[in-house]
């Protein structure tokens, strides 16, 4: 099992959002993360799918979600921010 997290930076959303993940499936990382802080938390699930990250779900603040892949696990975004 491989996952990467990506967490969206305010001066780096186009890098976040458009670049890395082409690295990151180019290096075959099957499973991608990115998470967002703005407006509110939200987690975007992907998975690669013909050298291709497909959106999978998202998890929005305030809400658990359940994921069984690449592991399970019950995530609200909300719960990610630095206190």
């Amino acid at each position: 099992m491989r996952l990467v997290v990506e967490l969206v930076s305010p001066g780096n959303r186009t890098v976040d959002r458009k670049f890395m993940p082409m690295l990151y499936a180019e290096a075959a990382i099957p499973h991608f993360w990115r998470l967002e802080f703005d407006p509110a938390p939200m987690l975007v699930i992907h998975e690669l799918e013909g050298g291709r990250y497909v959106e999978r779900t998202t998890a929005l603040a305030g809400t658990s979600t359940d994921l069984d892949t690449p592991f399970p696990v019950v995530i609200d975004p909300a719960g990610l921010l630095r206190q």
